[in-house]
């Protein structure tokens, strides 16, 4: 179903994307070692990674980016797995595993024989971007040359993950010069946000106003995240103003991602005020109307937040202008 609410476990219950999902599928099946899906929060990256990992043989394992903090962690997630035969990980737990950098000697319950004599490991790492972007490009550097049983797939935003996590164009970076398949995750069209809605509703056997969809379609900006959060108040929790309700929830998550964001920088209110202003303009317009606001702001430090603003998704730039990635981000900005 369409409109159920969380990460897809099946194809069948994906909608669009059927491209990208067969991209994968054939790079791994001619040996791709590392693949890499990127887009915008709520765009069906983790669902699109979720149904990969309930459909490939072999032994799968699952780790959020944000419990990645030291290269050893995620070998030590590895390690796991392969006792677990797979598994999810969403807090690392202690193993007894100890690696100064990457070395392993074969005393290390972690040895390389363990690992080649597993078989097939499919690996997923999800919201890479937040994990600690050297010590998880050393893990994935040292996996790469080693073992040419496991295959990577990760996601995560769109800048961050290609000039950080990756690094596909600085030589100094540890993947540098190594293979990496890129899949780009896009936002549904006008169009296929207004068929992704209709065939929801037919799922359910209702039929909706076209204006209502219409309204929908505009307001959610071909998130599915979001049109789906849409559908499940409409069609099957049959709220009252069911939009209203979406855009209240969405304004809620997207205010608590912005304040984990923001909570150890000391300049935040430099954010808010470039998320406040953002839609439309060019560097220096933004610049201008964020001084206006604040006062003094160094140019400096407004390039250096703009960057991070991209970096997590929070912003794009289309031709040198600058727009919310999530139509949510400004109401959510205006309430920090």
């Amino acid at each position: 179903m369409y409109f159920s609410i969380g990460p897809k476990e099946n194809l069948r219950d994906f909608f669009n994307y059927r491209e990208e999902y067969k991209d994968i599928k054939e790079a791994i099946k001619r040996g791709e070692r590392l693949i890499a899906i990127q887009g915008v929060r709520r765009v069906g990256k983790t669902s699109l990674m979720n149904i990969l990992f309930n459909e490939l043989k072999g032994i799968n394992i699952w780790a959020d980016g944000r419990i990645i903090e030291k290269s050893k962690d995620l070998l030590e997630i590895i390690s796991e797995g392969i006792k677990n035969k797979g598994g999810i990980f969403g807090s690392i737990k202690s193993i007894g595993i100890s690696i100064a950098g990457i070395e392993i000697n074969a005393e290390n319950p972690f040895a390389e024989k363990s690992i080649r004599k597993a078989g097939k490991i499919n690996l997923f790492i999800d919201e890479a971007q937040y994990a600690n972007n050297k010590e998880i490009s050393k893990a994935l550097s040292y996996l790469y040359d080693r073992f040419p049983n496991i295959t990577t797939i990760i996601s995560g935003s769109e800048v961050r993950i290609i000039n950080e996590v990756l690094a596909i164009d600085d030589p100094s970076h540890p993947l540098f010069g190594r293979k990496i398949e890129l899949i780009r995750m896009k936002r549904l069209t006008q169009n296929k946000s207004k068929e992704f809605l209709i065939e929801g509703f037919k799922q359910l056997n209702m039929k909706v106003k076209e204006e209502e969809i219409k309204e929908a379609e505009n307001k959610l900006d071909g998130l599915i995240g979001w049109l789906t959060i849409y559908g499940y108040e409409r069609g099957i929790a049959n709220s009252r103003d069911a939009l209203e309700k979406v855009e209240k929830i969405a304004v809620s998550l997207v205010g608590e991602e912005l304040k984990n964001f923001l909570k150890n920088k000391k300049n935040k209110f430099l954010y808010i005020a470039i998320l406040k202003y953002a839609n439309k303009r060019r560097w220096k317009e933004l610049l201008s109307v964020v001084r206006d606001e604040l006062g003094k702001v160094n140019s400096t430090s407004f390039s250096r937040a703009i960057k991070e603003l991209l970096s997590y998704s929070f912003l794009e730039n289309h031709n040198g202008f600058y727009y919310h990635a999530d139509p949510m981000i400004r109401e959510a900005a205006l309430k920090l």
